[in-house]
C-alpha cells in the first residue's frame, strides 16, 4: 500500500483536466465496475465507450455545473470527483449541443446508459441533495490519502450548502465511505435488470439528530 502523502490538493477542474480526468477515472474503474459493465456489458466495447462517455459527461454536464473536482500532486491529477449540486439543471441548448458526442460514445448502449439517469431520479425525488456520480483515483495511488482529500472537500461542501449528500457504491466500497460518515440507506437495482448497488447518504451537521 502507498504511504499517506501530505502534498495533495483539490481544486475544481477545467477544461485543460478533461484528458487527465478521462484517463484516472478510466484506470480507476478498468475492472469490477458494476456500473460500467451494467451500461457496457461487452468488455471490448466498454474499453472504448466508457472513457468516452466520461469525457463528454465532464465537458457538457459537470464542469458548467461546478460539479468536476479534481485532486492533484505536483500539479499531476491523480483523482477526479464528478457530482451534481443541489441545483443541478442540465439546460435544453446543452442538452442539445451535446447530444453528437452522447450518441458517439453511448451507441447502442444508449437505453442502458439512460437508465442510469432513471435510477438516479428515483432517488429522494424532490429533496434538494448533492449527488456523488463518480470518485476516481490512480490505482497507483489508491490508499494513499487521495481519496480521502476528495471525500473531505466533498462534505465540506455538504456542510457549506447544509443539504445531504446521497450516493451509489458496490459493497467493496461501502467500508470506505462509512468510514467519512456515510450511512447505507438501502439498495436500488440498476435499470430493470441490472446489479443491486447500494443507496449511501451523508448528512451535514446541522441535519443530524442529536442524541443525548
Amino acid at each position: 500500500m502507498p504511504k499517506t502523502l501530505e502534498n495533495i490538493s483539490v481544486r475544481p477542474a477545467v477544461k485543460g483536466d478533461i484528458r487527465a480526468m478521462t484517463a484516472v477515472l478510466d484506470r480507476a474503474f478498468s475492472a469490477n465496475d458494476p456500473f460500467g459493465e451494467f451500461m457496457f456489458p461487452d468488455q471490448a466495447k466498454r474499453q472504448r465507450a466508457q472513457p468516452r462517455l466520461n469525457r463528454a459527461m465532464i465537458r457538457h454536464q459537470y464542469l458548467p455545473a461546478g460539479g468536476a473536482h479534481v485532486a492533484t500532486i505536483d500539479e499531476r491529477v491523480v483523482g477526479a470527483v464528478l457530482w451534481q449540486p443541489a441545483d443541478y439543471r442540465f439546460g435544453a441548448l446543452r442538452y442539445i449541443a451535446s447530444i453528437p458526442e452522447f450518441v458517439w460514445a453511448m451507441g447502442i448502449d444508449g437505453p442502458r446508459v439512460l437508465s442510469m439517469d432513471a435510477t438516479i431520479a428515483k432517488i429522494a425525488p424532490g429533496l434538494p441533495h448533492y449527488f456523488g456520480v463518480t470518485l476516481g483515483v490512480d490505482p497507483a495511488l489508491q490508499g494513499s490519502g487521495v481519496g480521502t482529500a476528495l471525500s473531505a472537500f466533498c462534505l465540506r461542501e455538504v456542510e457549506k450548502a447544509a443539504v445531504p449528500l446521497l450516493g451509489l457504491c458496490k459493497d467493496g466500497n461501502i467500508g470506505f465511505y462509512t468510514a467519512f460518515g456515510g450511512q447505507q440507506l438501502g439498495k436500488i437495482r440498476l435499470g430493470r435488470s441490472g446489479p443491486e448497488v447500494n443507496v449511501m447518504m451523508w448528512l451535514p451537521s446541522s441535519l443530524r439528530t442529536v442524541k443525548e
